[in-house]
């Protein structure tokens, strides 16, 4: 997956984009895209520093939330 700017940014980006686009329809490839991020992140978790964790965390938590209500 190429990313631009780091894990915590994409996944910031995408939530913002997920709450953005609420009640709107969303292409499967970004639904698709927003899942794969989700995954690399918890990849990235795995070899993540103490101080980067926290950031980490919450912005896979705020992703899966917003992705939680869209299928909601």
């Amino acid at each position: 997956m190429e990313l631009h700017g780091s894990i915590v940014e994409n996944l910031d980006g995408a939530a913002a984009s997920a709450r953005r686009l609420r009640g709107h329809p969303v292409y499967k490839d970004t639904l698709l895209f927003w899942g794969e991020l989700l995954q690399e992140a918890r990849r990235v978790r795995q070899t993540a520093s103490d101080q980067q964790l926290a950031a980490l965390d919450m912005a896979i938590t705020n992703l899966e939330s917003e992705l939680a209500d869209r299928a909601a």
